[in-house]
């Protein structure tokens, strides 16, 4: 016959909450931002504009998506998972549909590949943020 033991203590392990520099709240969406230009500017110019028009769309959008992104990540951490994935999902799932559209492609194509890249964006932040959400001890 088998000897008692012990119940098992379930105990909620908090993780490590390293805080982010002062920096990487303005860093990353400046560096996001100057990507996401310079590849319109490319593709914008690749495709027959001229320089001083290619470089024009490629500040306009830089400083949209710079700006997009500081908000979502200054305003975000209060809301829930799932309102903060689909925010996330939108935004690259617009700019992906942009370039795509900047590109040549097709009004109904540039929208399914934001669609589709979009879903896929919420789909995985609302994996992660559930997945790394404190819960409360039981």
């Amino acid at each position: 016959m088998n000897a008692p033991t012990a119940p098992v203590s379930h105990r909620h392990h908090p993780r490590l909450q390293l805080p982010l520099h002062p920096s990487a709240s303005w860093g990353i969406p400046v560096v996001l931002a100057v990507l996401f230009g310079g590849w319109v500017m490319f593709v914008d110019h690749n495709q027959g504009s001229t320089l001083p028009a290619s470089a024009v769309l490629g500040v306009v959008s830089a400083v949209v998506v710079g700006v997009l992104c500081y908000a979502l990540g200054r305003m975000t951490p209060g809301l829930m998972p799932e309102i903060r994935a689909v925010l996330y999902g939108t935004l690259l799932g617009c700019a992906l549909g942009f370039l795509h559209a900047v590109s040549g492609g097709s009004v109904y194509r540039s929208a399914g590949i934001g669609l589709g890249a979009g879903l896929a964006m919420m789909g995985i932040a609302f994996y992660i943020f559930h997945i790394r959400e404190e819960r409360p001890p039981q």
